[in-house]
């Protein structure tokens, strides 16, 4: 599972020429060799006083390109010891669309399966991608100790916040809400009045 912030939060776009007419890329290619370290001498040999350590003087390699066929964009970028995974966004989250709620957007985060609902989300005032910039609010999923599920709001992202939910500071927060829909209410409510309070929820 990862954390719904580095989902969305930290990414930074491959930019195209600014004059590009059609900003998409249009090839995107994986290819998977064997690189060779590149030593002084042929009768040196790469080695590493690590004994679990696994260089070699050769290792595993994969590439991606991408192409912009509009304004002739191509970058190539190369990992060494690294895989790639094909998944679908219902997997993910990431790559799904938001959910409106009133002035909200609700982005989803990563669920237990493609069958269940997302354990949080970031929540924004549009309805472009998060960014550390415009994230508003967050909205992430407990169970209660008899095992009701739960949620938790975070509203005002704020490095020197009360509130830490996640990985994240906030100005406001509250738990023990019924639903994400609520959530996003009292997000809405905690966003525009300084004043709001904690929800307090009787335990019965």
């Amino acid at each position: 599972m990862y954390l719904i912030e580095d989902l969305y939060l930290g990414w930074q776009p491959l930019t195209h020429t600014v004059d590009c007419a059609s900003p998409a890329w249009d090839v995107a290619e994986l290819r998977y060799d064997t690189g060779a370290r590149i030593l002084p001498t042929g009768e040196q040999h790469h080695a590493c006083p690590n004994e679990t350590c696994g260089h070699a003087d050769t290792f595993g390699r994969v590439q991606l390109r991408l192409l912009c066929r509009s304004c002739h964009t191509v970058y190539t970028m190369a990992a060494e010891g690294a895989g790639a995974r094909c998944t679908t966004t219902s997997v993910t989250g990431w790559g799904q669309p938001p959910r409106q709620h009133g002035d909200l957007w609700l982005w989803p985060g990563q669920p237990a399966t493609a069958q269940h609902q997302p354990h949080a989300y970031l929540v924004t005032r549009d309805p472009n991608p998060p960014t550390r910039a415009s994230l508003y609010g967050i909205v992430t999923v407990y169970r209660e100790a008899e095992g009701t599920q739960r949620w938790i709001a975070a509203a005002v992202p704020d490095d020197r916040g009360e509130h830490e939910v996640h990985s994240l500071r906030w100005r406001h927060r509250t738990a023990g809400l019924a639903d994400v829909t609520g959530a996003a209410d009292w997000i809405a409510a905690a966003g525009t009045d300084g004043s709001q309070r904690p929800l307090v929820v009787a335990v019965r």
